[in-house]
């Protein structure tokens, strides 16, 4: 776990153009399958959306609470949520680092930068790394420097000596084995001791450490008595002595005189009985999960609980909210039994996603659906599912009824797309065809604030597979579409226009030539990512491809993708859009077709000042555009017609190659 998350921190903190690697293209995203919007700020306050199956087990846990009417207060989010957004532990570098930014403020000390937290195993055959030295420590080393200067004075050679001591201590953070001398100053002697014990700890000493601390325990006059035993038991959990550990830390967190420490040893004791009890400790969470104004256990629960349910673990005995959870991501299996059982809400939104139109079991869904008031946390995601079950009159007022109220962006564009499906005229599908992304998908998936909207898959799939010439340039001009989708639109309509005469304008194909963002379908979400369309893409995303071509880029999914059929049309226009499909079909890929239109151009009109020209542009077009067994030949047949014609030209001199 701990090397998976250094790997994870360490891809991240390189520059996004990884050699070899990628090319990560941002790609939108009109809703996450993992996680919700606005997690901390909307969800985690039961603004739930639509809950979906695939989400994060985190989100499922909020969720459940918020449907069985037990919600996060402040104090849960801010524990679950760490008060702000998600980081790494790695508050080592720079002033994010409370301990860096505290001693480097001490006249007279060598300033550091960076203190690495992370330390391998040292062991034959281990190759992993964990964070030895937590937050906390440096917060407890920035802390007491600033109570030692305030008793001593900044420039007092005993704060310079603590500060070395310590320095010596978090060394030990990633490797070595430095141990502080014991001080010579009385005044600074138990702190000494609480350094060299620490220092021993984050040298893998824990044997030593251990003892260290214990004497620290019996010495009611060192500042760190009550946190020694604590610290002792933490020696034996890094030693692998968990029953050991197990008993000591049930003694502090019982004991009166150590209140503060209750809670640390509390959720110590958690993270053992995961380890020797692991179906045990994963049903007390999934317990403690659903009980409210738990801000004290709530993380500890969900870490366990969640690292639990990665590994398998079935819980003993079962609880309502681990059945729940397996019910939802297996698409609702056994969600009907449980929820004519239990008829609670989690379990009924479990029973409509399980169900389909004309299931026997979606009348007494539906209208238990109905009785979901709209202040519930789950009124959104259960009349996702009653567009979804409705005969499709009802599913549309119903999907009008909730696209008037206030949705989270995902589920406004997820009510779109079931309005979508349901469009009874063509005018109706564009409609209801724009999105506004809520997030970026390239090596990872990141939110965004979108400001403009755009086409997803299924408005695209439609208007390039099924929507004959005409209604493209009438969508072209359509007010429903954004200014964007129209412009594309009128682009791919003039490219077609030219594909399926029988006879194209060798202006045209010069045109087409100078425009390799040009092409004959509609892109969906950001589409080409050089947006220019007189600009090569370096990433060969160049007009188009044929469904023999080699290297396919992001439109080989609609070259595969059947007809979707769109009932709106007529079948006069199913029947153009067919025949127009096809013969696009057979057009071959773009360097081909551009290569074979130039050369008989070229054979017919040598004088045609356009012509080397037009000859170079199309080698360059067999270089970045899609290729074909015969893309070379085209290539070769070019670049010899421009030398041997035309060798004293501008284009000539900027062919010297042919590509293969």
């Amino acid at each position: 776990m701990a090397l998976r998350l250094l790997i994870a921190i360490l891809i991240l903190a390189v520059p996004a153009e990884l050699p070899g690697c990628g090319p990560f293209l941002p790609e939108a995203l009109f809703f996450d399958p993992l996680r919700p919007d606005r997690p901390a700020e909307e969800f985690a306050r039961g603004q739930l959306g639509i809950v979906q199956p695939t989400y994060e087990r985190l989100y499922q846990v909020i969720a459940y609470r918020y449907l069985t009417g037990v919600g996060l207060n402040d104090a849960e989010r801010r524990e679950i949520f760490h008060a702000g957004p998600v980081r790494f532990p790695f508050m080592a570098m720079g002033n994010d680092n409370p301990w860096i930014a505290a001693r480097n403020k001490v006249s007279g000390i060598k300033p550091v930068n960076y203190i690495a937290p992370f330390r391998a195993v040292e062991e034959p055959g281990h190759y992993e790394v964990y964070q030895n030295c937590n937050d906390d420590a440096f917060a407890t080393a920035a802390a007491t420097l600033q109570d030692r200067t305030q008793r001593f004075g900044a420039t007092a050679p005993a704060v310079a000596d603590w500060i070395a001591a310590q320095d010596m201590v978090f060394s030990n953070c990633s490797k070595g084995k430095t141990i502080p001398q014991p001080s010579a100053d009385p005044r600074m002697r138990a702190d000494r001791a609480y350094q060299i014990a620490s220092a021993k700890f984050y040298s893998e000493q824990y044997g030593e450490a251990r003892q260290d601390f214990l004497a620290i325990a019996q010495d009611e006059s060192s500042p760190w008595h009550d946190i020694a035993p604590y610290l002792a038991a933490r020696c034996l959990i890094r030693s692998g002595k968990l029953s050991e550990a197990e008993t000591e830390l049930q003694q502090i967190a019982s004991e009166p005189s150590l209140p503060r420490w209750h809670a640390p040893a509390g959720r110590l004791l958690a993270y053992i009985h995961a380890h020797l009890r692991p179906a045990q400790r994963m049903h007390e969470a999934a317990e403690a999960l659903v009980q409210p104004d738990s801000q004290a256990t709530i993380a500890q629960d969900l870490t366990d609980y969640r690292v639990l349910f990665d590994k398998d673990v079935e819980p003993r005995p079962n609880d309502d909210l681990t059945d729940w959870i397996l019910s939802f991501q297996a698409y609702g299996r056994g969600a009907v039994e449980q929820w004519r059982a239990r008829h609670t809400l989690p379990w009924l939104i479990a029973a409509l996603q399980a169900a389909h139109p004309g299931d026997s079991t979606a009348p007494e869904l539906l209208a238990a659906a109905r009785e979901v008031k709209p202040d519930s946390p789950g009124f959104v995601t259960v009349g996702y599912h009653m567009v979804r079950l409705l005969p499709p009159n009802d599913a549309r007022a119903k999907a009008g009824e909730m696209l008037a109220g206030k949705l989270p962006l995902s589920a406004r564009n997820q009510f779109r797309a079931r309005r979508l499906e349901l469009a009874r005229s063509f005018e109706e599908f564009l409609e209801f065809a724009p999105r506004r992304p809520v997030a970026e998908s390239t090596f990872a998936v990141a939110p965004v604030e979108a400001t403009r909207d755009f086409l997803d898959q299924d408005s695209t799939l439609v208007l390039n597979r099924d929507i004959p010439l005409a209604l493209l340039k009438q969508a072209s001009t359509s007010a429903l579409l954004p200014d964007s989708a129209r412009e594309r639109l009128k682009d791919v309509a003039w490219v077609r226009t030219l594909l399926l005469s029988d006879s194209p304008a060798f202006a045209e194909v010069f045109a087409l030539l100078n425009a390799p963002g040009m092409r004959p379908y509609v892109d969906s979400g950001y589409g080409r990512n050089t947006g220019e369309v007189a600009k090569i893409d370096p990433y060969h995303d160049n007009w188009w491809c044929s469904s023999s071509a080699i290297n396919l880029p992001n439109n080989s999914v609609l070259l595969e993708a059947p007809p979707t059929g769109a009932p709106f049309l007529s079948a006069a226009d199913r029947d153009q859009a067919a025949a127009e499909w096809k013969k696009l079909l057979s057009v071959a890929t773009a360097p081909d077709w551009l290569g074979a239109q130039t050369l008989a151009f070229a054979q017919a009109h040598p004088q045609d000042p356009r012509v080397p020209e037009a000859l170079y542009l199309a080698v360059r077009a067999t270089r970045y555009g899609c290729t074909g067994k015969a893309t070379g030949d085209f290539s070769h047949r070019a670049f010899d017609l421009l030398h041997r014609r035309y060798p004293n030209t501008e284009w000539a001199k900027k062919t010297p190659y042919w590509f293969d």
